[in-house]
């Protein structure tokens, strides 16, 4: 029995295939083998990359625990006011939320340079917490009350009749002078020194108010009557003397009743004069006229 034969063509494509199949299964070793030897590279990152965002980080950490120190130490020191305690509150609860972002995963730079505009914004404000001063706080105080007391004071001895009326108009003058003080005591920044000038300028008129509060219209009348009958004094001594009734040696005896007389004029000009101090007055000068209606012949 007679073998066949492949054809001839068949053999040839065969060994032609086989011999491709095996070059193309060599380049693939190759290939993977240059993947494995060969460098990876990556696209250059952004200038603001990690360590921009670290260091921006590291920096926002500082300042706010400077923030905190600055605050605790100014309280220590008694520079934080008590309304100014209250505040720090909130401004607390700020630096935590402040410092959780801080330490979130993903933080970009421009999130970082937001957080850190908000620390510095909080750091300003400490910064003028701490300029409280208990000593200034005080004289502030001590200020405001004395200032309202003026106004009451006067307005209590205006309802009560006690201003004289002419005084009601220097009060105007006074009440302008009172509204620039309300106003210094308001404004920021004020040192202690400018406060106590304040104290100083409202104690001057509480003392001009209590001088005008003094007024009383018995009194008035006391006053005035009593400057008539020190002016009759005179009149009725004047008049003898020309008319010839006083002689020589009363005249004399005049001289020293004249001291006495204007002891009585010089009291009856003091500010803050009782009813009863000027009824005292009224008692004195009626007796020295008696002595005057004696000396006449």
């Amino acid at each position: 029995m007679q073998m066949m034969r492949a054809p001839l063509p068949i053999v040839r494509y065969s060994a032609y295939f086989l011999a491709a199949f095996l070059s193309l299964l060599a380049g693939c070793e190759t290939t993977r083998t240059q993947r494995q030897d060969s460098p990876v590279y990556y696209p250059s990152q952004p200038a603001y990359g990690y360590e921009d965002v670290r260091r921006c980080r590291s920096e926002n950490q500082r300042s706010h625990a400077e923030v905190e120190d600055n605050y605790e130490r100014a309280r220590q020191a008694g520079r934080i006011s008590p309304a100014e305690l209250q505040q720090f509150n909130a401004m607390e609860a700020r630096l935590r939320n402040l410092r959780t972002d801080l330490a979130r995963d993903g933080l970009t730079l421009q999130d970082c340079q937001r957080i850190g505009g908000a620390i510095a914004r909080e750091r300003n404000e400490v910064a003028r917490m701490s300029r409280s001063d208990p000593g200034m706080e005080r004289c502030l105080t001590d200020n405001r009350r004395a200032h309202q007391d003026v106004v009451t004071q006067y307005e209590n001895a205006k309802r009560a009749g006690r201003i004289n009326p002419s005084e009601a108009q220097r009060f105007n003058a006074m009440e302008a002078r009172l509204n620039n003080l309300r106003n210094d005591l308001r404004r920021e920044g004020m040192s202690l020194q400018d406060c106590q000038r304040i104290s100083g300028a409202i104690a001057h008129e509480r003392d001009e108010v209590t001088r005008m509060s003094r007024y009383d219209p018995a009194t008035a009348r006391c006053v005035s009557d009593n400057r008539r009958a020190h002016e009759e004094v005179y009149r009725v001594f004047n008049d003898g003397t020309r008319s010839g009734r006083i002689d020589a040696d009363e005249a004399k005896r005049f001289k020293t009743m004249e001291e006495r007389l204007r002891n009585y004029q010089g009291e009856l000009k003091r500010d803050g004069l009782s009813l009863a101090e000027c009824q005292r007055i009224g008692g004195a000068i009626a007796r020295e006229r008696v002595i005057v209606d004696g000396m006449l012949r």
